[in-house]
């Protein structure tokens, strides 16, 4: 979408502080963060390093039950385990999107 309106706001010292520590927090520039806001949703603060670490975690388990799923003879066996493998990555995106998507503000 082209952004050809621009608009100037007048902050305080502290609120334009405000602002960038917050769009900072959120991974986002200033305009992005004010444009969310504007769209009715609120930017989550992006998580720490902990948070990818443990969806790396989950990754790498999906991946490893695959790979054993595919050594599997029987192929009813490799169905079911691979199944498994899914549910942990329906999990991770669950965990994922309540985590890092911007929820949508009540009115």
């Amino acid at each position: 979408m082209k952004k050809g309106k621009e608009k100037h706001i007048r902050l305080s010292e502290a609120e334009a502080e405000d602002l960038r520590r917050k769009a900072e927090a959120a991974c986002l520039t200033e305009s992005a963060f004010i444009r969310q806001l504007i769209a009715g949703y609120v930017p989550v603060q992006a998580p720490d390093e902990r948070f990818y670490k443990v969806m790396d975690l989950i990754r790498e388990l999906a991946d490893k039950i695959d790979d054993v799923a595919m050594k599997t003879e029987n192929s009813v066996d490799m169905i079911a385990v691979m199944s498994e493998a899914k549910k942990w990555r329906l999990i991770q995106n669950a965990i994922e999107m309540e985590f890092l998507r911007p929820k949508r503000r009540e009115e």
